[in-house]
């Protein structure tokens, strides 16, 4: 029985350490992630031109400038306190491999997103700077969010391009918010764990050019004294 468990053991230790292993083949790269380290070779052999450690990180490959040809990107998560802040790194892989630029998202975890309204593939990253907000009393993170673009050579904020996508992220939120305060009642004690997720509210909706939603959801959601002061934190972290 003994000897059974450790095989048991040995072979979901073998399974785990191989089921980290990703294997991307772009371009004229073989690129493989294997636990926290990427390492880059040329497809025909197996010369190292490029190695990057790092912390946690999750990886994707999309084509983010429409060219065919789809970049690398990581997200790393570095943790503290059991809370994840991200960077994420975009990869070229046309020609040569290299990194493009690197974001900090801070709280929230990046993603891709295919807009419709500009047909391009996008990145979407958190505001850090909302972070200071943060609530562990609610269990989840809150960002208001800044969306980029690739354009083959550089990344590049299309805030002003988007609206959909602000909106989607509102409904979001604010179904969150509806069922908190329906769990743990409308007061200002509930009211200030939520101040993220109301300031990430805010912020889309100003960033979506809707300032009207943006003070009727700060005026219906938060509701306690100091109001005034809390807006005014919020432009100061526009």
């Amino acid at each position: 029985m003994k000897i059974k468990t450790i095989l048991i053991l040995f072979f979901s230790l073998f399974s785990s350490y191989f089921a980290q292993e990703e294997l991307f083949l772009l371009d004229h790269f073989k690129i493989k992630l294997q636990a926290n380290k990427l390492t880059v070779s040329g497809s025909d052999n197996e010369a190292i031109i490029f190695q990057k450690s790092f912390i946690d990180p999750t990886p994707v490959a999309q084509d983010m400038d429409n060219d065919g040809i789809k970049e690398l990107l990581i997200s790393d998560c570095v943790k503290k306190n059991d809370i994840c802040s991200y960077t994420v790194y975009v990869f070229n892989s046309v020609d040569s491999f290299y990194i493009v630029d690197s974001i900090y998202s801070g709280l929230k975890q990046p993603y891709s997103y295919s807009s419709e309204e500009i047909n391009e593939e996008i990145l979407v990253t958190g505001s850090p700077d909302f972070d200071s907000l943060y609530s562990s009393a609610i269990g989840s993170s809150f960002s208001p969010i800044i969306c980029w673009q690739y354009n083959g050579s550089e990344l590049e904020i299309v805030n002003d391009k988007l609206y959909d996508i602000f909106i989607s992220e509102n409904e979001a939120m604010i179904e969150f918010i509806d069922v908190y305060l329906k769990e743990n009642g409308k007061n200002c004690a509930s009211l200030s764990k939520l101040k993220q997720v109301i300031a990430a509210v805010y912020a889309n909706y100003i960033t979506a050019d809707e300032k009207t939603n943006a003070e009727y959801t700060l005026k219906r959601y938060y509701s306690c004294d100091d109001l005034d002061k809390f807006k005014a934190l919020l432009q100061n972290l526009l």
